[in-house]
């Protein structure tokens, strides 16, 4: 776009999470510019839940400065402390838990032979239970300053509090449904017109108009990417069931016959959905298998999908979020994860240069995101490629076609050298340390790669002595159920992640802010590529 033209407004076409978490970290950045969110109140909000990472958290309160009571109070989220990988056999006992925090993948599978017990979260999920400890007559105290932790949200909630609050920061809101995009001889975008006919004009446009992509794909032109070749589902169903009242702290994700299915915990019910291809099995028999493994589910809705992002994510005056740019399956959360820092790069990218894209930041910009979204993609082919069960056509032709050439060479150093998390450089993807070399090491222990050693350099005595202190604060913990009564009893606690300066949270967002700044300088989302990191080990 223009370097001589600063943008003074902005327009967010389209609401939704993407939308709304788009305009109000502009906000947060740019006090003085005027924005706009146009979305139409005919689309219903799907009320399905939706997990996060444990970056969300911090962004929620370090970046957009939420309160975090008011935020427990009326969204009602419960904790996540990572996803429980249910993920090959059909035994319920088969499972491996991708916990938020590290620990020793490589001890844990020497001495164990499993990784259950390889980080304290993960021996928490294993128990269900939470943060919040109980230690003989003392009263209750939390770990939650120490230990990160994600979301599990009610979408229909979430959003009625960012309604809220972006009305309350002064973001415009339009309810309108946009009919049209009209550019000028330059290419850029001038206005979106709406189906009443009222013209709506702005220096600048975010698209969160989701797998339409109305502005950069059909307006701007922009190519569409397909991950097709690594990601092979297309189709998801979705509904609820009652649980037993037990809240567990995990996304749950459970092998399929034609894909896998999650589950996540609310307080009063389970949301349940089943990622699937519609190249392996009918709509039909995908649902009917889905009510066999889930039998209290209510109604049920379906959603076709395609994997894949594209070329660019800001392209003349548009930038796409969310669905618009790309998508990939849930299988890691990473949703809200890559909106939260698609949103976050733009607004520091426009804050910074002065409302003024350059073509510089505009390729460094969309090198950095483009590089995340890839480096997510081939983190998901290995749970496809390595996945043990065989007794279908869909997964035996996971294992024989998935392409995994961005994780290969890293899997074949696991295969000779054991934990990548000893023998490789940094792989974490913007800093977000679950998509690093512990989280490789966790998927490929998990689930059983052949290996020739597992790398581990702790002695058994050492790994026992601390996996013995896991076990101990695990039978001392709270459920998440009594966690729940009790934090909303001791709001202090609650705060305390938050407020505490050398809390995980306050931590963990100055490294993001970090990454982000050094994207703009780089234009990658760490200080190489990942076909560079590949080369490197």
């Amino acid at each position: 776009m223009s370097e001589s033209k600063a943008v003074r407004t902005i327009g967010v076409i389209g609401g939704g999470s993407a939308g709304y978490l788009a305009a109000l970290t502009l906000r947060a950045h740019l006090p003085d510019t005027e924005i706009s969110l146009l979305e139409s109140s005919s689309i219903p909000v799907i009320g399905v839940g939706e997990a996060t990472t444990s970056e969300f958290p911090p962004f929620l309160y370090k970046v957009l400065g939420f309160d975090i009571e008011d935020f427990y109070r009326k969204v009602r989220p419960t904790y996540k402390l990572g996803i429980r990988f249910n993920w090959g056999g059909t035994d319920e006992d088969h499972f491996f838990n991708y916990s938020f925090d590290t620990g020793t993948a490589a001890e844990s599978q020497e001495y164990d032979g499993h990784i259950r017990r390889s980080t304290l979260e993960s021996v928490l999920m294993t128990e269900h239970r939470h943060l919040v400890v109980r230690s003989g007559s003392r009263p209750p105290f939390s770990l939650e300053a120490l230990y990160p932790f994600g979301y599990h949200i009610d979408n229909k909630r979430f959003l009625a509090y960012l309604h809220e609050t972006a009305r309350a920061r002064d973001i415009t809101h339009v309810d309108c449904t946009v009919a049209e995009v009209e550019q000028g001889d330059d290419g850029l975008v001038t206005s979106v017109v709406d189906t009443e006919g009222r013209r709506h004009r702005f220096d600048f446009f975010i698209d969160c108009t989701g797998f339409k992509s109305l502005l950069l794909e059909k307006t701007m032109g922009s190519e569409f990417l397909s991950y097709g070749s690594t990601l092979f589902t297309d189709s998801a169903l979705f509904g609820t069931a009652g649980h037993d009242g037990t809240i567990k702290p995990y996304t749950r994700a459970q092998t399929m016959d034609n894909g896998w299915a999650w589950t996540i915990p609310m307080r009063d019910e389970d949301h349940h959905g089943y990622v699937y291809s519609s190249a392996f099995v009918s709509d039909e028999d995908a649902e009917a298998e889905f009510r066999r493994v889930y039998p209290g589910l209510g109604p049920v809705r379906k959603v076709r999908f395609r994997s894949g992002r594209h070329d660019e994510f800001v392209k003349g005056n548009v930038a796409a979020i969310g669905n618009s740019y790309g998508f990939v399956e849930p299988l890691e959360s990473t949703g809200l994860f890559v909106i939260c820092r698609q949103s976050l790069l733009l607004a520091m990218a426009l804050a910074e240069s002065g409302g003024r894209l350059t073509p510089k930041t505009t390729e460094a910009v969309n090198g950095a995101i483009s590089d995340t979204w890839d480096f997510i993609r081939w983190f998901l082919s290995v749970h496809y490629r390595f996945n043990t069960r065989r007794d279908t056509e869909f997964w035996r032709a996971c294992r024989r076609d998935t392409d995994i050439s961005g994780v290969e060479k890293l899997v074949a150093r696991f295969g000779e050298l054991g934990a990548l998390t000893y023998s490789t450089s940094d792989l974490s993807v913007g800093g977000t340390v679950n998509f690093g070399a512990f989280g490789h090491d966790v998927l490929l222990f998990g689930q059983q790669v052949p290996h020739q050693r597992t790398g581990a350099r702790e002695s058994r005595e050492v790994y026992e002595r601390r996996a013995a202190g896991y076990d101990q604060l695990a039978e001392d913990a709270l459920s998440q159920a009594d966690a729940l009564r009790f934090l909303e009893e001791h709001p202090e606690i609650l705060r305390e992640p938050v407020v505490n300066e050398s809390s995980w949270m306050a931590k963990f967002m100055g490294s993001v802010i970090d990454i982000c700044e050094e994207a703009l300088r780089t234009g990658h989302s760490k200080d190489t590529t990942m076909a560079e990191r590949n080369q490197q080990s």
